[in-house]
């Protein structure tokens, strides 16, 4: 039996919509799979890469000394002190900690920076505003203000605003309650705003003074939860190209001492770039294929993308502030691969 006409715009419609949820479910998916690689149970275990053989027969019992062994040698007034197994190991079991901590620090900065490259993207068309960064929300303030548009300078004012809270939200809830804040203070004001943003602006396609400030507030949280984790400047891509022409001018030049290219830092400038051009990459995609979803649920897929990193985050596996001999929060090093 034929259907009649009626029926067929129904039809278009709902094959239209099942179109469109394609790249979300393939996006989700990538991300779920991303996210366990990223687990710290994926990487080689650092307790169990060196074992230290045995060193005499099982039926002979000895006493190692607690302190390292020393000879003399030929010549004269000089000692040499042999080392006993257990430092060496231990000398070994540190580089390796350090090695895992890089490589999950490395893959942190390119999903901190592709989730930054798909706001970025959506913030402009949607809002005309930066949540993640105040440089342009400065410049147009300034411009606003010149052209006697008080109204546009209080709104990017307010925004700033917001972001600088958002900061000292971060360093305070680190100095207050350390491991717990992350997971158990941040992660959920984090999603909730973002979440909170989409549905203002589902239910008013006009609304855009408190989805920026919530927005705001929320990416002067996340990026320095980025800054702290991975040591790097996550969300400034000019940053990281600067870094990698420093590198290979230093290198080349005689003047500058031929200095090596540091292979972490530049691994970890190359990984924010990268992730940040994907990010904006999908944006677009999924600004073409998707477009309803300018309206409602990229932030609020991000709000749940970043509740569930935030609470995964092990700051203790990762390096944490208060671990340190000096008890300071991240102080970014001149490569930015980690913090002093």
């Amino acid at each position: 039996m034929m259907s009649s006409a009626g029926d067929r715009p129904a039809k278009k419609s709902s094959t239209t919509a099942s179109l469109a949820m394609k790249p979300l479910l393939l996006a989700l998916l990538l991300l779920f799979y991303t996210a366990d690689g990223f687990s710290p149970t994926t990487l080689p275990s650092a307790t169990t890469r060196f074992t230290a053989p045995p060193l005499v027969s099982p039926r002979i019992r000895t006493v190692t000394p607690p302190f390292p062994t020393i000879t003399r040698t030929s010549t004269p007034c000089h000692w040499r002190v042999h080392k006993s197994p257990s430092s060496r190991l231990t000398a070994l079991h540190a580089t390796a900690s350090k090695q895992r901590q890089f490589l999950h620090k490395k893959r942190l900065a390119i999903l901190f920076a592709f989730l930054t490259g798909w706001a970025d993207y959506l913030l402009f068309i949607k809002y005309r505003f930066f949540s993640t960064m105040m440089t342009g929300n400065s410049m147009w303030m300034a411009a606003a203000l010149v052209e006697s548009r008080f109204r546009d300078v209080a709104f990017y004012i307010t925004v700033i605003a917001s972001y600088i809270a958002g900061v000292a939200t971060f360093r305070r809830a680190e100095l207050e309650f350390r491991e717990k804040a992350l997971n158990g203070f941040l992660a959920p004001i984090v999603s909730a705003f973002l979440i909170w943003s989409d549905v203002l602006t589902w239910r008013d396609n006009t609304c855009r003074w408190i989805p920026a400030l919530l927005l705001s507030f929320a990416w002067g949280i996340i990026n320095s939860v980025g800054s702290e984790v991975t040591g790097n400047l996550i969300f400034v891509v000019t940053g990281a190209m600067t870094r990698i022409s420093n590198m290979l001018v230093d290198r080349l030049s005689s003047t500058a001492g031929n200095i090596p290219i540091p292979k972490e830092g530049i691994l970890m400038s190359f990984s924010v770039i990268l992730g940040f051009i994907l990010g904006a990459g999908w944006s677009v995609f999924l600004n073409h294929v998707a477009p309803q979803m300018k309206a409602f649920g990229s932030f609020a897929a991000m709000g749940v993308i970043y509740g569930g990193l935030f609470l995964w985050l092990d700051r203790e596996e990762l390096g944490a502030w208060w671990l340190k001999k000096n008890g300071k929060l991240c102080e970014i090093d001149s490569d930015e691969v980690t913090c002093q």
